[in-house]
């Protein structure tokens, strides 16, 4: 009888990795749909900003499916279930945001956002806390920051 620390670790298929990035893909997918309720640029704006996350994690899941020992048809296949799960997600937050009011729209971006800033500037709060505080590395996030709304306000 085989005991646990026998198995050979590439045998082992990796369903956690896989329904963490379907997770992240069905959310992104969602997203862009919103983001094509929200308006065409908005959701052309996402497309490129997803295509270009959707690609390096596509291939990092591949990377590590390789290493895993899975074949190259099964990779391939696993990365074309992932494509149809972000484009029906896509389809499904459009058919679902596409006949929202102003307001309601507003309310769910506002609260993406703040998801996002909070997400963003707690990962970005732990990395410069190992440095020194400095106003210069501090202030341009925040002009930045203010520069893009005010941006985003007036456009």
């Amino acid at each position: 009888m085989e005991d646990k620390a026998s198995v050979n670790k590439s045998s082992v298929f990796p369903i956690g990795l896989l329904l963490a990035v379907c997770i992240d893909i069905a959310i992104d997918g969602l997203l862009l749909g919103i983001g094509f309720a929200a308006g065409r640029k908005e959701g052309i704006l996402l497309s490129l900003a997803l295509a270009t996350e959707n690609l390096t994690l596509s291939l990092a899941t591949a990377s590590s499916l390789g290493r895993q020992g899975i074949r190259a048809n099964k990779v391939l296949s696993i990365i074309i279930i992932l494509a149809a799960i972000f484009f029906l997600f896509s389809m499904a937050g459009d058919a679902l945001f596409h006949n929202l009011e102003d307001t309601s729209m507003e309310i769910i971006l506002s609260f993406g956002l703040a998801a996002l800033l909070f997400l963003v500037t707690e990962e970005l709060l732990v990395k410069a806390h190992a440095q020194k505080d400095n106003i210069w590395l501090t202030a341009p996030f925040f002009i930045g920051y203010l520069l893009f709304l005010i941006l985003g306000v007036t456009m």
